[in-house]
């Protein structure tokens, strides 16, 4: 008889370990086993040129761009938000960027643009109407590419148990970052200069915490490629300065004045000769006025 109950317990052992090594394999699957790759980008090149818009020819004669400048600042469109940064963090990395060009003194006021203003591939048709509204001569469009993985390193095997799942930091998460401000005259649709920032950087984790360490990764690496352009805007800045002078790419003119730009009053504009000679008159009559 005891035979007999030992030959029937033996199903239920096999049913046992058999659910068990399932429950296990589910676990395994589900933490380990298959990479994670995620992306998210913004190309200024599928804003301005959407599919079917043909290139035009660039106009006849040098583009004249009008001095100090009305500047709109803004990110391009994309269908996804990057991971990690809300609405708050966007615009504080904008006004970083604004930050960097109110120093510039061919700057007359420069605002930062609501991204919803931006139809996606809305052309530079879209752009036109968002600077007449706003009242912009340029615009500087921040675009980005960001490019998230995770992947399980040789310690992975030990998410075949729950534990290991919450406790093993076997996964490795890397986030590659690209942002670039690309600054166009509005009239023209000539590009004026262009400034890149990139970082790359990696982080291991648990699996349990793999979304979020990328979550983080992402956001610090925005804020870093973000802080990289913006010291490269500078440099951006005075190189197409020298631009302007040796190869005469576009005509930089006075806004009041009509005439050719040349910033020495801070972005106001030169003082024209018959400005100096009325301070130079107001002075003389104040030394000649009676005293006492």
């Amino acid at each position: 008889m005891k035979r007999i109950e030992d030959l029937a317990r033996v199903p239920l052992r096999a049913g046992l370990l058999a659910l068990a090594a399932l429950v296990l394999a589910g676990c395994a699957s589900f933490y380990s086993g298959h990479g994670t790759r995620s992306g998210v980008s913004s190309s200024v090149v599928d804003y301005l040129y959407p599919p079917g818009t043909a290139f035009e020819p660039a106009q006849e004669g040098t583009p004249e761009v009008k001095l100090p400048a009305r500047v709109g600042l803004m990110f391009v469109p994309s269908a996804r938000t990057p991971a990690g940064l809300t609405a708050a963090d966007r615009q504080a990395l904008l006004e970083q960027v604004r930050d960097a060009f109110k120093a510039q003194p061919f700057i007359e006021r420069i605002e930062i643009v609501p991204e919803t203003y931006l139809r996606p591939r809305g052309g530079f048709e879209n752009l036109e109407q968002v600077a007449r509204l706003h009242g912009l001569d340029i615009v500087a469009l921040v675009s980005y590419d960001q490019v998230a993985n995770s992947g399980e390193t040789a310690a992975s095997f030990l998410y075949w148990t729950i534990i290991g799942a919450y406790t093993v930091p076997a996964t490795r998460n890397q986030v590659s970052t690209f942002v670039e401000t690309t600054v166009f005259d509005v009239k023209s649709r000539t590009l004026l200069l262009r400034a890149p920032g990139q970082d790359q950087r990696d982080a291991g984790s648990t699996a349990i915490r793999a979304g979020d360490v990328r979550d983080r990764l992402a956001r610090d690496g925005f804020q870093a490629a973000v802080g990289q352009m913006v010291g490269n805007l500078d440099t951006a800045i005075a190189d197409f300065g020298r631009r302007v002078r040796e190869e005469g790419q576009v005509k930089l003119v006075d806004r009041r004045s009509g005439r050719n730009w040349s910033g020495r009053s801070g972005g106001g504009g030169s003082v024209q000769p018959w400005e100096l000679g009325l301070l130079l008159a107001a002075a003389g009559l104040l030394l000649l006025r009676p005293r006492g």
